[in-house]
């Protein structure tokens, strides 16, 4: 997609997205927030660079993350965020409060560092187009990561790997896990449409989508495609616990997210539940935007990372289930700021 195409299509993106109506249908997976994008930057801890991508045939940017008081040495874990469709690699720039948090979790001792790679994938669904034209999975998995492990102190193994997304880049996230589900430790799902098989082809057959290339990208839709459909739908291949493979998944929608999302992740949900797969679930008290997500980032790795050792305060911004197991503390958890280091009261609101 070159940049003229890219500017065209994230105009029609934008402009589309704010039809109600097509909001209500969907929940729409290219939403994200609509930012216009910048050329290289640097900014202290975070910095923005290109690599020559072979899988697209042309240079392609992606921004880095470090954590504060790394000695830049010590290998780290990776996490790769995908960002939503009307965003880019500048999306840690753009929305500071995602590494401000990230900060103060670290800072407060109970969250573990890491670096951050927030790769562009334009408005193009983080998928390898049916049609061959791109391939924006592959650029993330082949190419981003080897570019990280060439350039900073990667720590070895899969359970260092981590993969997180919003609204676009959460659809991108559970199917790029479903497709590599050996590759990654945990995946992080926010404010993502997610359907089953069904609703997934009458989606795409539907006149909303009359003016996106929908074969181009997802390919035929007829009746005698659903099995191809199927084989990358996340309800029909988590249908076990046994079929994560080990990885650790969390999903997040807000009760005021795009019509569309919430009921559509509640229904994600009791698959996974009904199918004894485990997971964790949050419903928090919020909309389809940066400070909630933000503010879900770092609970959700913590629980990725220290599992059940993972601290959180009370307040009342989200209820969570943990595997299936309700963890109604009537006021939920606040995950604005870290719970307090053992014996550190000074942390708490």
């Amino acid at each position: 997609m070159l940049r003229s195409d890219r500017e065209e299509w994230g105009s029609w993106v934008c402009a589309f997205a704010r039809n109600l109506a097509f909001l209500a249908i969907l929940g729409v997976p290219i939403l994200g927030g609509c930012a216009s994008s910048s050329g290289a930057i640097e900014d202290g801890r975070v910095s923005a660079t290109t690599l020559d991508s072979a899988l697209e045939g042309r240079p392609m940017a992606y921004s880095v993350y470090t954590p504060p008081g790394w000695d830049g040495e010590t290998p780290l874990p990776l996490v790769v965020f995908l960002h939503g469709g009307g965003d880019d690699e500048t999306v840690l720039f753009e929305h500071a409060q995602i590494t401000a948090t990230f900060d103060e979790w670290i800072e407060a001792g109970v969250l573990d560092p890491f670096i951050l790679v927030a790769p562009d994938g334009e408005r193009g669904f983080w998928m390898n187009w049916h049609d061959g034209s791109h391939h924006y999975e592959d650029f993330v998995v082949d190419e981003v990561i080897a570019a990280m492990r060439a350039d900073y102190p990667i720590a070895e193994g899969r359970e260092n790997l981590h993969l997180m997304g919003i609204s676009m880049g959460g659809a991108g996230t559970i199917y790029t896990t479903v497709h590599h589900i050996d590759r990654f430790a945990s995946a992080t799902v926010l404010s993502a449409p997610i359907f089953d098989t069904d609703r997934t082809m009458n989606f795409l057959n539907g006149g909303f989508m009359r003016r996106v290339p929908v074969e181009r990208i997802f390919g035929p839709v007829g009746p005698e495609d659903r099995e191809r459909v199927a084989a990358s739908n996340p309800f029909e291949q988590l249908q076990s616990a046994a079929d994560l493979h080990g990885t650790r998944l969390f999903l997040g929608v807000g009760r005021r997210d795009i019509p569309g999302l919430l009921p559509s992740n509640r229904e994600f949900h009791r698959h996974l539940v009904e199918h004894d797969v485990p997971h964790h679930y949050a419903e928090y008290r919020g909309g389809h935007d940066w400070r909630s997500w933000s503010r879900l980032f770092p609970i959700a790795l913590c629980l990725h990372t220290r599992a059940e050792a993972c601290a959180l305060a009370d307040s009342r911004f989200l209820e969570l289930e943990r595997d299936g197991r309700v963890e109604d503390l009537a006021r939920g958890f606040d995950v604005a700021r870290p719970a307090p280091s053992s014996g550190d009261e000074s942390a708490s609101e």
